[in-house]
């Protein structure tokens, strides 16, 4: 990726253009391998702009993972928009793993190993909890309606994110290329077997 050298970029557009390049640099080459200055020469700027908007590499990578959980979390509450929290658990299910399909090389780096020290960011830590709290807040709704069981919605919240995030790292790693059924249908269904579980009522799913 190499920057038009007749275009300008404005002091606000760097740090974006840095990220997306470092997506794509990601997506080639891994995380080890990923360097501000290869990042420069990418967008066409001079090797130390990178460092006037991320102090290191390291920096760079939590920007990343934050701008992740905020577009995850911006996808998961719009598909939240069905009258009972039961449809919109489903829902919410199938746009994290779908976020984690279009996306995964920043998935991976939202979730996996590359950010050490995690609780060294505390800017990461509190955007990390926004994809969940779209969960905790259907888990609640359905607590209190009684849809649930009555058990703390925490835990459920928990259970919920535990099965998204189990099929979306086995989709990531190949695990899923052979179904014999489309995959939004299995996934679908694999969502709604999990939910069936923390019904008050399971039969109000038909398996």
């Amino acid at each position: 990726m190499t920057l038009d050298k007749n275009s300008q970029y404005h002091h606000g557009d760097v740090p974006s253009a840095l990220m997306s390049a470092a997506l794509i640099r990601i997506k080639q080459d891994g995380v080890e391998k990923l360097s501000l200055r290869a990042l420069a020469r990418d967008i066409g700027v001079s090797q130390t702009a990178p460092y006037r908007h991320f102090k290191d590499k390291t920096r760079l990578l939590v920007s990343l993972a934050r701008a992740g959980f905020a577009k995850l979390a911006m996808e998961q509450q719009a598909a939240a928009h069905h009258k009972l929290c039961l449809d919109n658990l489903i829902a919410v299910g199938v746009a994290y793993v779908e976020f984690a399909m279009n996306h995964p090389e920043q998935y991976k780096l939202m979730f996996g190993s590359k950010i050490e020290n995690r609780c060294q960011h505390p800017d990461l830590m509190e955007s990390s909890m926004a994809s969940f709290q779209v969960v905790l807040n259907q888990a609640v709704i359905g607590v209190e309606s009684g849809l649930l069981v009555d058990k703390d919605p925490h835990y459920l919240a928990k259970c919920c994110w535990a099965n998204v995030h189990g099929i979306a790292s086995l989709l990531i790693d190949g695990f899923y290329d052979n179904l014999d059924i489309e995959f939004k249908d299995f996934l679908t269904q694999q969502i709604t077997f999990n939910i069936r579980g923390i019904l008050k009522e399971p039969a109000l799913i038909k398996v």
